[in-house]
């Protein structure tokens, strides 16, 4: 009974409602501070992902660069922000695991990166064996192995010969400018009559002549055949891979990224949702609790207006069931207890006073019969 006349209090309430509003705005203020540090988080994810696409753009500018200039600087540069690249990746992967979502992304995004730089490094290697310049490579082995063939032809003014080397030179540099087989074939034309007309020669130095011929041959075929292993233009060979493996790339950078965003506005969504909720909640509870308050208050002065309207005219007692709130039912119970002592009071005064009329009517009749 105390438990409930203490829950039923006033001041038992206020200290609910007031619970209420401190329990809502701590569990509203918990929320703002979990979720801001989470959409934190993914907004950070987001940077990283950014920064991860802006070093790709450097890594295929130094790609460029190489295919370009032949520069083995660019190479070191690849290697090393191709290092970082892969750093940033292996970082970002856990993180993603936290959140909740999938690793197949990245698995995906970090075995197609392998394969992008594995395919630049075999690119770069095939380069270095055709050559990085003119001097250096097959392209300088079979230079050298021409000035030296022409110097004999001009040595020993074979005018028709240097004719027909002009003409094969002529369709070498024609196939490394256009990357057309024809001039190969073209090439190969001139070869056979230059080598059939040196075999044909008197002059001694043939047994020189040809061998150096035949260096120059070797060379550039094998030169071609490199050029096709890496592609003749940009969509084939190791080039045409190369190439489709960097947009597959950034493709998938483009998906992860896309799938971060997707995350970032499904984490502000469930901010919105579950912040209306704690709101919504609290206010339903605290309305709640002052509806009911209220009516509790107003029945409570409507039956004590009644009480004291009806202790002018006769005395009833006040029912404490209906007042509700604890204080209002003690002071009800006194209500009542003065109610019955003025009750007893009066009772006991009309008996004094009949009492006294007695004595007075006793006295009154003694006196008559002196």
């Amino acid at each position: 009974m105390l438990a409930t006349i203490q829950f039923d209090s006033i001041k038992t309430r206020l200290i609910i409602i007031i619970a209420v509003c401190l329990l809502g705005m701590l569990v509203l203020v918990g929320n703002q501070i979990y979720n801001t540090d989470r959409l934190i988080n993914l907004n950070s994810q987001s940077k990283q992902l950014l920064n991860l696409s802006h070093e790709l753009l450097q890594l295929r500018r130094h790609e460029k660069d190489f295919l370009l200039r032949r520069d083995p600087q660019y190479v070191d540069k690849f290697r090393i922000r191709a290092e970082g690249f892969s750093h940033q990746i292996t970082q970002l992967n856990p993180m993603f695991a936290k959140l909740g979502d999938s690793d197949t992304l990245f698995d995906e995004l970090s075995l197609s990166f392998t394969q992008y730089r594995t395919q630049f490094f075999s690119l770069v290697s095939l380069q270095t064996q055709i050559g990085l310049d003119e001097n250096s490579g097959l392209q300088g082995r079979f230079r050298q192995a021409t000035h030296s063939l022409e110097e004999q032809l001009q040595r020993s003014n074979q005018t028709d010969l240097q004719v027909l080397m002009l003409q094969m030179r002529r369709s070498e540099k024609d196939f490394l400018l256009r990357k057309h087989l024809d001039y190969v074939e073209r090439e190969t034309l001139f070869y056979q009559q230059l080598s059939l007309a040196i075999t044909q020669s008197n002059l001694i130095n043939v047994q020189l002549q040809q061998p150096l011929l035949d260096i120059y041959q070797n060379s550039f075929l094998q030169l071609v055949s490199a050029y096709q292993t890496i592609g003749l233009d940009h969509t084939l060979g190791l080039q045409g891979k190369f190439r489709e493996q960097a947009h597959t790339l950034e493709e998938q950078l483009t998906r992860v990224n896309s799938k971060l965003a997707v995350l970032i506005n499904i984490a502000e969504e469930r901010v919105e949702r579950i912040s209306l909720l704690i709101m919504t909640i609290t206010t339903l509870v605290l309305v709640t609790l002052l509806i009911k308050s209220y009516i509790t208050f107003q029945r409570a002065f409507l039956n004590f207006v009644m009480f004291f309207y009806r202790c002018k005219r006769e005395y009833q007692h006040m029912d404490s069931k209906k007042l509700g709130f604890s204080e209002f039912k003690y002071l009800a119970t006194i209500a009542n207890e003065m109610i019955d002592a003025r009750c007893d009071i009066e009772r006991q005064l009309q008996a004094a006073n009949k009492h006294i009329a007695e004595l007075e009517k006793v006295n009154g009749g003694s006196a008559k019969a002196q």
